[in-house]
């Protein structure tokens, strides 16, 4: 009986030690977002980090109806309008502008933009839709492909630096905090979405985007509020509303060749 007294009260200690062994070992081979002094050195590694961040329940569409305000010179409220978007990752965008019936609409797909206006395709041609590649794209991709991707932007991929921005650390993809003078995403080190970045326009202006507001909806950080500026002037807000995770979208809603024939926001 002694014996057996002995047996049963090691028994909670070995198995203590058992799970504490399997905890620090777990612990060691899981990969977190970094704290304080970054391990992460380079853009290729940072990617490499964001991907490993997949889950199984991973975006892959969704819609939203947003509330679109451009701005006079003055900084004025121009004009209201109301959108409507759909998103299938990794390069699937469309946005109907106003009301459906006037048949305005931009549909991106495989890096290419079809641009309708009253029914009719005024313009077409090569456009690859930049967010999408760090928001839902990157995990359709090789680390690779997503750098070339990058670059192709004007993102010099072989600088990485770190910051604050609002508070918060960040990582700047391929410029330092104090030059904002060229294309740059700006990352939250903690969440690893997008913040801010700077886009080269057509023209050769310099865009700067903030995104804002974040919602953790089903598990998944999305912006809900969007400002565009040039040359430090306010141009345009952007305010998601109704977001639809599983939207089940059919695919006419991004054939630029089906156009007409099927409006999410119409099922």
């Amino acid at each position: 009986m002694k014996n057996a007294l002995k047996t049963s009260k090691k028994q909670p200690l070995i198995w203590g030690l058992v799970l504490l062994f399997l905890y620090v070992i777990s612990c060691k081979n899981k990969k977190e977002a970094p704290k304080g002094e970054s391990p992460i050195t380079s853009v290729e590694a940072l990617i490499d980090f964001m991907k490993t961040q997949k889950s199984e329940d991973q975006i892959t569409e969704f819609t939203f109806v947003q509330e679109t305000v451009h701005f006079n010179e003055e900084g004025q409220p121009q004009d209201t309008s109301t959108w409507y978007e759909a998103i299938r990752y990794p390069t699937e965008f469309r946005i109907d502008f106003g009301d459906p019936e006037n048949r305005n609409a931009n549909i991106n797909r495989n890096d290419s933009i079809y641009v309708f206006r009253k029914d009719s395709l005024v313009h077409s041609g090569p456009e690859i839709q930049e967010f999408l590649i760090l928001e839902g794209g990157l995990f359709h991709y090789s680390t690779a492909e997503t750098l070339e991707r990058l670059k192709s932007l004007g993102i010099d991929t072989s600088i990485l630096n770190t910051s604050e921005y609002n508070g918060k650390p960040v990582y700047i993809l391929g410029s330092t905090a104090d030059d904002t003078s060229k294309p740059q995403i700006w990352v939250d080190a903690k969440e690893l979405y997008v913040v801010r970045r700077f886009s080269q326009g057509k023209q050769g202006e310099l865009y700067e985007v903030k995104y804002d507001d974040f919602k953790n909806i089903e598990g998944h950080w999305i912006e809900t509020w969007i400002e565009f500026h040039v040359d430090g002037r306010l141009i345009q807000t952007e305010r998601y509303n109704d977001i639809d995770l599983h939207p089940d979208l059919d695919d006419k809603v991004f054939d630029p060749k089906a156009f007409g024939a099927s409006y999410w926001f119409k099922n």
